[in-house]
């Protein structure tokens, strides 16, 4: 019985065989044929999508001596096939150390034992600490003419930017569904694996761009026929109807039904996590079909696509993805499911009728109320002219967050027109203050609060502007409004 693996069994054996990285591939064979190889290559890109594989086919193909490149027949490529000396692979990730690259760098000047190159492939080069990656920068700066490095990493962001650019990069893509699913079919031709097209189809979708997971898949399966129902049931997917029945109750703002789907969902073993994947898929082709990006959408996308917008698809689609990431993935799913549902209810106000106004104590001197006790509630005004008798309580709003303003504003007298208040500053920084973007729109808010309608906040410089009442009348002011908004009563 053969036991090898069938990601290593079907592991390509030349560029030609390569799946989804001609890009890739034909550069580097224009490059071995016309002999401008350079010294360092780094491959980027997801796993599963052949960085590794076409690092060795390229390494072999830099000492093969045959007519195509490699040509697995001459003395270099089989004796690269069956693990030379030439060609060194190192893991970074658990040989990572200043010692490690110190110990490849003693190493490199040695000259290759048969081919015309010794080529070092450095995979999951990401994982190299600070210092390993500065003890290979000299190396790669000032290699030796035999060697060639090939670097390998999914992480291109985690690789220093002095090793990059000493480095020919090359970015893979995913590999499309349409080219995995061609491939799985052959490969269950040539081992007798009976694979009908929807799980072929399914394990592809599944494998999301990486054609080792998606032989993987197979691998798992392969004892018996492979259908649909068996790959939804290893895999643990969601019943596409069931899936349906969720979705619909998020966009008719049903809780209840949607955590009732899910638990159906989960009794029959699917997977949260899945339900949250195929959810958020679901309601990106929604969004997609709701942007017109896509032209052909299946019954139930078209469906919801005419009852909920691309924004609050958007918005579904980024909860389902955050609850992926959680370390209690039901719970999680569950309370996004029921934060979406109640996305459009009004928030219920607090039973305030049955709390009883906490008394303010109105005080005669320099000390002012405290800021913790004011709560704001808006106050309706109608269209007209301002009244600046309500100026005090837009105070006593903007003094709950922004105390140091409010104590500035209360120095300086304010006129009313129509709905702008001007704000008469004595010095030009005050006034520069004022109509600091984020000090104004805070001073608006509170203003647009009280008087129930937009209110445009200016400052102005007033060398000659009256002074204002004294403190102590001022804070006399604050506590008459802040009695008014809150329903108080003063204590002697």
């Amino acid at each position: 019985m053969d036991n090898q693996a069938l990601y290593r069994k079907y592991r390509s054996a030349d560029f030609d065989h390569v799946i989804g990285q001609g890009h890739v591939t034909k550069t580097l064979v224009s490059a071995i044929s016309s002999g401008h190889v350079s010294h360092a290559y780094l491959f980027t890109g997801p796993r599963g999508v052949g960085k590794t594989s076409v690092a060795r086919l390229l390494a072999r193909a830099l000492n093969c001596t045959g007519d195509s490149k490699p040509c697995n027949q001459c003395d270099s490529c089989l004796a690269a096939i069956n693990s030379s000396l030439d060609i060194v692979e190192i893991d970074a990730a658990s040989n990572n150390g200043v010692d490690d690259v110190r110990e490849l760098r003693d190493k490199v000047s040695i000259a290759p034992t048969t081919g015309a190159y010794k080529i070092y492939i450095i995979d999951e080069v990401h994982m190299l600490s600070t210092g390993a990656f500065n003890a290979l920068l000299k190396t790669l700066e000032e290699p030796p003419r035999h060697a060639v490095f090939i670097l390998a990493t999914t992480e291109a962001h985690k690789v220093p930017a002095t090793i990059m650019s000493r480095t020919q990069s090359f970015a893979f893509k995913p590999i499309s569904e349409s080219d995995i699913t061609a491939h799985l079919k052959l490969i269950a031709k040539s081992e007798n694996i009976a694979l009908d097209d929807d799980a072929a189809r399914l394990i592809a979708h599944s494998a999301r761009g990486g054609f080792r997971d998606a032989i993987g898949m197979l691998d798992q399966m392969s004892s018996e026929a492979v259908t649909a129902v068996s790959v939804r049931s290893v895999l643990g997917y969601s019943d596409e109807d069931g899936v349906a029945v969720v979705s619909r109750a998020l966009a008719s703002h049903d809780g209840r039904a949607a955590l009732m789907a899910i638990d159906e969902l989960v009794a029959g073993g699917a997977q949260p996590a899945q339900i949250a994947i195929q959810l958020a898929e679901q309601w990106r082709e929604v969004l997609r079909f709701g942007l017109r990006a896509t032209e052909t959408p299946s019954d139930i996308v078209a469906e919801l696509a005419g009852t909920v917008s691309p924004a609050k698809s958007a918005v579904i689609i980024d909860a389902l993805m955050a609850v992926t990431k959680s370390p209690w993935l039901q719970m999680s799913l569950e309370t996004a499911v029921v934060r979406l549902t109640a996305v459009n209810e009004a928030p219920q106000a607090p039973p305030v009728a049955q709390l009883a106004p906490a008394p303010i104590k109105a005080t005669r001197g320099p000390k002012r109320m405290s800021s913790e006790s004011v709560i704001a509630e808006p106050v309706a005004d109608g269209a007209g002219v301002l009244e600046p008798g309500r100026w005090p309580k837009v105070l006593v709003l903007l003094k709950q967050h922004h105390s140091s303003l409010c104590a500035l504003l209360q120095m300086y007298p304010t006129d009313f027109s129509g709905d702008t208040v001007t704000v008469r500053a004595r010095f030009n920084f005050h006034r520069d203050l004022f109509n600091k973007p984020q000090n104004r729109q805070a001073i608006e808010a509170a203003a647009a609060k009280v008087f129930g309608r937009p209110i445009t906040v200016t400052a102005v410089t007033d060398d000659s502007a009256p002074p204002k009442k004294g403190k102590h009348d001022t804070s006399d002011d604050l506590a008459a409004a802040a009695l008014e908004i809150l329903g108080g009563e003063v204590i002697d």
